[in-house]
Formats: structure tokens, C-alpha cells, sequence
């Protein structure tokens, strides 16, 4: 059983398997979040969780500070929902929102 995310401003809908981050799930059904290091340390695919938990994982204070952490931020790369979510992605403006580091 999974999760249901929600991904705003476009509502679309696609589901996280258990143990799967937002990045790869939303990868997984073909939708484009903005992705760097991909563990959690330079915070380029950082995002707003509107409804929902989630575990932040590996998170580091270095991508993610306790504030943005309190003021419902998450690292899409490490966050794992623990409930069905609402989120929303800040629009990619350049190349340095989709880096490929492996």
C-alpha cells in the first residue's frame, strides 16, 4: 500500500510506494521536481508540504534548517510520506534546478 501525492499547481495525482522518497516516486511517474545532490545536502529539489507527515530522512540541516523544517519544508530527495500529501514544487528557473550528480 502506498501514499497518494498530490502535486500543486498542476494537481496531479501519483502514489509513493512505502520507503520511496517524493523524488523518486514522482520520477518514477513521470513528473519533473526540481533535483540536485539527491542526498540532501545542496537543497535544490526543496518544496513545500501543504497537507500530510512525512519522514525527512537523511535530510541535512545544510539543505534544510529546523525553520524551513517547522514551516513545513522538506527535501524532495530524502522526505518519505507517512500519509497521503499535498505538495507544492517551486517552479525550476534554470539548468541548476535539474543537475545530474551521478
Amino acid at each position: 500500500m502506498g501514499f497518494s501525492i498530490t502535486l500543486q499547481p498542476d494537481n496531479l495525482t501519483f502514489i509513493a510506494e512505502v520507503g520511496e522518497t517524493i523524488l523518486e516516486a514522482a520520477t518514477k511517474h513521470g513528473h519533473t521536481l526540481p533535483r540536485g545532490c539527491g542526498d540532501g545536502a545542496c537543497g535544490v529539489c526543496k518544496g513545500n508540504v501543504l497537507q500530510g507527515t512525512v519522514d525527512h530522512g537523511k535530510s541535512t540541516d545544510i539543505g534544510l534548517s529546523a525553520e524551513e523544517r517547522d514551516a513545513g519544508m522538506v527535501l524532495f530527495c530524502c522526505a518519505k510520506p507517512t500519509s497521503d500529501l499535498v505538495i507544492e514544487r517551486r517552479e525550476m528557473s534554470s539548468s541548476w534546478d535539474m543537475l545530474d550528480w551521478d
